[in-house]
């Protein structure tokens, strides 16, 4: 009997250890493996799993030729297309050869979807081929609350980044797009959690997160028998991901909890789209369960009309599964490290305050094990020190293997800026590990109480001389640390069945409390507010919070240049007309430029979806990509310094001349403008008025801390 054949395509940098991983095994299966890379620097020096045949290939013209030989993909074999850039010559072998199977991993039970759940779980983030430490927390919360529950699915979408060296985001988009109505880009097995599915999300690195939240909900919804997540209840990962999915394609009758585990949202909340997408998920979740009460806090500032459905629920932590060290600690000169390396890690911070240390006692060394962008400039900074002998660099390891790792170690050293938990730390001490930690969010909230029992918490930017102090002292209290006491009072707090506990409990009770907030001022004012309106957008942002502050009897001043009714009693409408012609001249650009070109390539794009060949979609994509860019730029045109004066200029004359008059400033408190020209207007009408504030958006006005009456 012939054996199995699978060729595997890796033709970019992003998912080499999912290609070596998948192919060893495969190869351990039985099945004749050739793995098909491209030359790339990535994989230089990287060597082919036992039994199976590196083919490395110069360019994708080569990798086509290569799939059209009969003797490599003979009629039956799987295809595998591991990563974003293999998509295309995928596509091109599914089209053309339907006696080959093409998916995303070798051993894919075609056809099978997703199956109905009592508990479906939702994550962007999840141990797999590419990763094992990848959402190792998602896995364990899942652990914790599987006994009892029926039958529980995992949804993965897993983003596939791939940079615009590697691959055209136009032809990969258009051959995700016809994968996903043909053999999909997804893979369903069993697993000791159960259901798993697992979803290719492919994603250009500097596509943004717009666009990278959309592209996941979308790749999910394709992958769903219904379109839908048939559960009763959703439990879902990180709000702008896995809460994102859980928001748009759950039941409307679905109860959606989602936990929120991100360090990353202050930095990326600001941006365009994310915020109203974070904000979207908000209105459809019935509670968010912060891992820490840090991030809690945060989010309620940031979302105070949902401030009640913020929780802390910690992740679960299974002590059991984590032996003790068969003997206590009895001296620090074995230091560990365990996680990315990353900068707000402090892994920078941690390899200098070593140093300090290590020169006062040869026997001391210090084991980094996890990868990231710092690796090299560690390794290097180590050998710079002449520590190149006692500073070891690992990768990650499997989360069953980390506790051997803590035994062989006499001290975990965390020292990172921002932690929403510190997993870590708190297996550290399950174990008997002691533990100096800086006392981020995260850990300040784990380590409460222990401090001088589990080891110690510092304050977070020490200096490394400050961090070797901090050391020597705990050396000094080595012999009074109670790890033992320390590990009880942990599994009280983070234990599986006390988390699981508190999760059962937002599944299933009735939820009291958690509802959003009423946006409107609870009690009306007399204060007024002047809102200025000068394109359509901003009437579109206005008029929901417009109807809001009437119906709670409010009054405001509406200067507006856009036809139309805004709010109801209490809401006075001053319609200006200077600068009509310039702005006839940009709804003129709008209807030439975006709306009919727009949709004249909208047409055209529909009419090559049907072709089979991808060849003509691609271009038409790269045409609407090309077409909203000169939109962008043109609009740019229209909202550029000069543009935005000379209207500001025409309306301030009018508003001056006949508005101005009858406006009651003395009981006015806020100038709501958005838009650039309703900025520059709002500059004019409040110079000299240091009572007047101007903000960007009425809901600034219906959110707690700023408002009227406030």
């Amino acid at each position: 009997m012939s054996r199995r054949k699978v060729v595997y395509l890796a033709l970019g940098s992003r998912r080499i250890d999912a290609a070596l991983r998948l192919t060893a095994q495969a190869a351990d299966d039985g099945a004749e493996v050739t793995l098909v890379v491209l030359d790339r620097p990535a994989w230089a020096g990287v060597d082919a799993p036992a039994g199976v045949d590196l083919r490395r290939l110069p360019d994708e013209r080569a990798v086509a030729g290569l799939l059209r030989d009969d003797g490599v993909l003979p009629s039956g074999a799987v295809l595998v297309a591991g990563d974003a850039p293999a998509l295309v010559p995928a596509w091109d072998v599914a089209r053309r050869r339907p006696d080959i199977s093409v998916g995303i991993e070798p051993d894919a039970t075609a056809g099978r979807r997703p199956r109905p759940a009592d508990l479906v779980v939702v994550t962007p983030w999840y141990p797999g081929p590419n990763d094992d430490f990848a959402g190792a927390f998602v896995r364990a919360t899942t652990d914790a609350v599987r006994p009892g529950r029926g039958a529980v699915s995992t949804v993965h979408s897993e983003g596939w980044f791939y940079p615009r060296a590697e691959a055209s985001p136009d032809a990969v988009d258009t051959v995700s797009d016809r994968f996903t109505a043909g053999p999909g880009l997804f893979v369903v097995r069993d697993t000791p959690q159960g259901e798993l599915c697992r979803v290719a999300v492919p994603s250009l690195t500097t596509g943004g997160y717009p666009q990278w939240i959309d592209a996941h909900v979308r790749a999910v919804r394709a992958v769903l028998p219904t379109g839908r997540i048939e559960a009763p209840v959703v439990h879902a990962h990180t709000g702008l991901y896995g809460g994102a999915v859980a928001a748009a394609l759950a039941r409307p009758e679905a109860r959606v909890v989602v936990t929120e585990h991100a360090t990353f949202l202050p930095r990326v909340l600001g941006k365009a789209g994310v915020r109203r997408r974070y904000a979207a998920m908000l209105d459809r979740a019935d509670v968010v369960l912060c891992v820490g009460a840090g991030l809690r806090d945060y989010l309620r500032t940031e979302f105070p009309r949902h401030a009640g459905k913020f929780e802390v629920v910690p992740n679960p932590i299974d002590f059991d599964g984590f032996a003790v060290r068969p003997s206590p600690v009895t001296e620090l000169n074995r230091w560990l490290y365990v996680g990315r390396l990353i900068e707000h890690k402090g892994v920078r911070l941690l390899l200098e305050a070593f140093a300090v240390a290590a020169a006062e006692e040869p026997a001391r060394t210090l084991t980094l094990v996890g990868s990231g962008p710092l690796a090299d400039d560690l390794a290097r900074r180590a050998a710079e020190l002449g520590l190149a002998d006692r500073v070891r660099l690992l990768p990650p390891v499997r989360p069953d293997q980390v506790a051997g790792l803590m035994h062989d170690h006499d001290l975990l050293v965390h020292l990172s800026t921002k932690e929403t938990f510190g997993m870590t730390v708190v297996e550290a001490v399950g174990t008997g590990l002691p533990v100096l930690v800086a006392g981020s969010d995260g850990p300040r909230e784990t380590l409460a109480g222990l401090d001088g029992v589990a080891g110690r918490l510092i304050d977070v930017d020490r200096t490394p001389a400050q961090v070797a102090e901090a050391f020597r002292a705990l050396a000094e209290e080595l012999p009074r640390l109670d790890l033992e006491a320390a590990r009880e009072i942990l599994r009280e707090r983070y234990g599986n069945a006390a988390v699981a506990e508190r999760l059962r409990r937002w599944y299933d009770e009735p939820i009291e409390g958690v509802v959003a907030e009423p946006s409107e001022p609870s009690e009306p004012s007399g204060d007024r507010v002047v809102v200025l309106v000068t394109d359509a957008a901003a009437a579109a942002q206005v008029r929901p919070a417009l109807d809001r502050i009437a119906a709670a009897g409010q009054q405001a001043d509406v200067l507006t240049t856009v036809d139309g009714s805004f709010g109801g009693p209490g809401i006075t409408v001053h319609r200006l007309r200077a600068g009509a012609g310039l702005e006839r001249v940009r709804h003129a650009e709008d209807v030439v430029v975006r709306q009919v070109a727009g949709k004249v390539i909208e047409g055209l794009l529909a009419v090559a979806r049907k072709r089979p060949e991808p060849g003509w979609e691609v271009v038409m994509r790269r045409a609407r990509r090309l077409h909203r860019r000169g939109v962008r730029k043109v609009g740019a045109v229209f909202t550029g310094r000069r543009w935005v004066r000379r209207r500001a200029d025409a309306l301030w004359s009018e508003v001056r001349g006949t508005v101005l008059p009858g406006l009651d400033l003395t009981r006015t408190r806020y100038v709501v403008a958005p838009g650039p020209v309703g900025r520059e207007l709002a500059a004019r009408l409040v110079a000299g008025r240091a009572d007047l504030v101007v903000v960007a958006s009425p809901d600034r006005l219906l959110r707690g801390g700023a408002g009227p009456g406030r």
